[in-house]
């Protein structure tokens, strides 16, 4: 019984001892536990989080939001040595805040906050309170739909550029830190080319990012509950073949190419089709011409034959020269349209001489010196049947009193010059500007006048005490 009673107080004794060490090291435990003194909340923004970490004097609270709640735990209630001290710091200046727990204060991303507990006996501070709000840019992995990764964003937000095939379609996963839960992501895409904007929000991922080849777009990112911090990346899509700046300018060349041998090919058209009409209409001015020739003939050999009727045989056979010389020279010029001014007036001599012989007028040509009849170009024989028709029906009866003068001067009008057929008889004919040859004459002007629209010649008449026929050739000279 005794040896009993002595083992039953022994075991009493170390348990007692055994409840007396648990005690102990559990006020220990309590002790070393930090002491909360206030508690810490995000306000303001849908989603933001708060982090704490305690350390020994220390306590770290993170925020991702701006504005934080602080309260005031009971624990720091019931404590009468202590005191706060609550400011802002940066690296120049402190910005002291008497009661921090009125409202909640606000963090700008980077900055911090500080509360610090002082003893109130030794002024020693007993707890620091350090709140942050760092710096938030999310961090994108870009994936190909294969899954495979072919790009990242940079660190702190710094604008980034990557590149995509045309036509690339692509995938971007959200990483975010490890310390936090999912974070709300705002994006913005926009087409700097057409400054279309694509906006959307998502945790996780970001899909159906639609992209046209050959544009550049501006990707903006940021954390729903951290505007302040918004990463930005460039991204080019190139151009299919068919968009690069060699296929244009194939293209372009191409085209040019083409516009040039339609235009080319219709100019020439153009041209043919002028030139088969300057033909024709040239075709029908030497055939008027070519009719003036027999009519001119027949009233030469007339004249010859008039003379040999009245036994005027010399006359004859000098007329007769004269007139083959004449003929020569008509039939050398009757295929060419043109003649100079001097060969045309060397011809007319050469006719009026003949026609002198027979009726015995007097003639001249006048030239005013500021005609270079060289270098003026009129329609073969244009002027002989005006001076045919001034013999005929004006001075032919008048035998040596009649006056014939032809006169070569400038006209009034710029580049414009005027030949005057002037006669001193009395008309037979009622009508100046009749007769066969006259009637070919205005035909051959009209067929001459459609062939260069920027010149022409006109012909009037006038009768006074003398007959004029007025040539006026306009825009003639110079062009």
């Amino acid at each position: 019984m005794i040896l009993n009673s002595i083992q039953f107080t022994i075991m009493n004794v170390k348990y007692s001892s055994f409840i007396l060490l648990l005690l102990v090291a559990s006020l220990n435990a309590f002790a070393k536990q930090p002491s909360n003194y206030f508690d810490f909340e995000a306000t303001g923004i849908e989603g933001s989080q708060v982090k704490t970490i305690n350390q020994e004097k220390t306590t770290k609270v993170f925020s991702t939001g701006g504005f934080i709640k602080i309260k005031v735990t009971p624990f720091f209630k019931t404590t009468k040595k202590l005191t706060f001290r609550a400011y802002y710091k940066d690296s120049s200046s402190e910005k002291n805040i008497e009661n921090p727990f009125d409202a909640p204060i606000y963090l700008y991303p980077g900055k911090e906050f500080f509360i610090d507990l002082v003893d109130i006996n030794t002024n020693k501070i007993i707890k620091k309170y350090i709140i942050q709000r760092p710096k938030l840019y999310p961090k994108i992995d870009f994936y190909k739909y294969d899954n495979s990764f072919f790009f990242t964003t940079k660190p702190e937000g710094k604008d980034s550029e990557l590149s995509l095939s045309p036509g690339e379609k692509i995938r971007l996963k959200l990483a975010h830190p490890t310390n936090l839960e999912a974070i709300e992501v705002e994006y913005s895409l926009r087409n700097l080319k057409t400054k279309k904007t694509q906006q959307g929000v998502n945790k996780y991922a970001i899909k159906d990012l639609n992209f046209e080849s050959n544009t550049d777009y501006e990707l903006r990112i940021n954390y729903a509950v951290q505007k302040e911090s918004t990463a930005v990346i460039y991204i080019h899509v190139k151009p299919y073949w068919y968009q690069s700046y060699i296929t244009y300018f194939i293209l372009l060349f191409l085209l040019l190419g083409m516009a040039i041998l339609w235009l080319t090919l219709g100019l020439k058209k153009k041209i043919n089709t002028s030139q088969k009409k300057q033909q024709k209409l040239e075709q029908a001015a030497i055939r008027l011409q070519s009719l003036l020739n027999p009519h001119f003939t027949f009233n030469a050999l007339s004249s010859i034959q008039g003379l040999m009727n009245t036994n005027r045989i010399d006359e004859a056979n000098l007329y007769l020269q004269e007139f083959s010389s004449l003929l020569r020279k008509t039939l050398t010029k009757s295929q060419h349209l043109y003649n100079t001014l001097d060969q045309e007036l060397e011809m007319m001599k050469m006719y009026i001489k003949l026609e002198a012989f027979r009726f015995d007028f007097s003639w001249k040509i006048e030239i005013a010196k500021e005609i270079n009849p060289s270098d003026i170009e009129i329609p073969t024989l244009l002027l002989q049947p005006l001076i045919e028709n001034a013999i005929k029906h004006g001075i032919s009866g008048k035998r040596d009193k009649g006056e014939l003068v032809i006169i070569c001067k400038e006209g009034q009008k710029k580049d414009t010059f005027v030949i005057e057929v002037k006669d001193n008889g009395k008309w037979i004919e009622k009508n100046s500007d009749s007769g066969y040859g006259l009637s070919l004459t205005k035909e051959r002007i009209a067929t001459i006048n459609k062939m260069r629209k920027d010149r022409f010649i006109t012909l009037n008449f006038t009768k006074n005490e003398v007959t004029t026929a007025i040539l006026t050739f306009h825009n003639w000279i110079n062009n």
